[in-house]
């Protein structure tokens, strides 16, 4: 049995591969997809940074992940879901196709606007920590020679959360770990969840609307992601309007006690069990 976790960011993975070796699993860390040739369960963990450094590096592994599928290899995270997760245009056609509210979005115009008559936000395609992201005022024009009509930048429409505050549903293949939320700050778009001074709530799946649980599983099956996290705010009729699909997010250090386990310890146990089905 083994798992081969490709990432581009190794630190990261660290206390998940110590966890696996710990139960006798043969782990393989590696940024470089012609390096993995063993067969395994692979485990796509290249975060969206990667996308926002260096898109041409991202493509290539978009197009390693998509040859594995189809030559019948297990792969957590695979082709789409990396795809959709370093682009928010992506991300935005998949909310709609599901179903679910996201907010208007469109390819950003460089000095220009896309969306009149409202304030917006102006977005990279990918990145992570809120980098990047800037507000538009209603007649302001996106900075001219910020970027290229190419680049995929865009224009989402910035809608006022009614609880004042992010959602971020974590999941584990189809099921749902916890939902955290965090108060929105002004002119603030980092909601990383994983630092224990964040002002943040948690909360068991017990206490999750059912209609935020039908969307996000409804999500999660069309992306065909199995590790992450889907972000959301609440409309003034407490509806959920989904704005970002995160395939590499970091558990919340008060997890623990909510879900009566180490999140990093269940994710481990299900690895395994996907591993030991191949």
């Amino acid at each position: 049995m083994s798992i081969i976790i490709l990432t581009d960011i190794p630190e990261w993975v660290r206390p998940l591969v110590d966890l696996l070796e710990s139960r006798g699993i043969k782990v393989q860390v590696t940024d470089d997809p012609e390096e993995i040739v063993a067969n395994g369960l692979i485990v796509n963990r290249v975060s969206s940074l990667l996308a926002e450094r260096d898109k041409a590096r991202a493509d290539r592994i978009t197009h390693s992940l998509r040859t594995w599928e189809a030559e019948g290899r297990s792969v957590i995270n695979g082709s789409l879901c990396f795809q959709i997760g370093y682009s928010k245009l992506d991300q935005a056609k998949l909310f709609t196709e599901c179903g679910v509210r996201t907010p208007q979005t469109y390819p950003a115009i460089p000095g220009g606007r896309a969306i009149q008559g409202k304030t917006v936000l102006l977005k990279p395609p990918a990145g992570g920590f809120g980098r990047g992201i800037r507000r538009l005022e209603d007649g302001e024009p996106a900075p001219d020679g910020l970027f290229s009509r190419e680049e995929g930048w865009i224009e989402q429409e910035l809608l006022t959360a009614a609880d004042g505050c992010v959602h971020r549903i974590e999941v584990l293949g189809s099921d749902i770990l916890y939902e955290a939320r965090s108060p929105i700050q002004a002119d603030q778009f980092n909601y990383c969840l994983a630092h224990p001074e964040s002002d943040v709530t948690l909360l068991p799946p017990r206490e999750i609307a059912p209609k935020v649980t039908e969307a996000v599983k409804k999500i999660l099956r069309a992306a065909r992601m199995e590790l992450g996290a889907v972000e959301y705010l609440l409309d003034e009729k407490d509806n959920p309007v989904f704005i970002d699909l995160n395939p590499v997010s970091s558990f919340h250090p008060g997890a623990t006690a909510v879900l009566g386990r180490d999140p990093l310890d269940t994710t481990a146990s299900y690895l395994i069990h996907r591993s030991a089905g191949l």
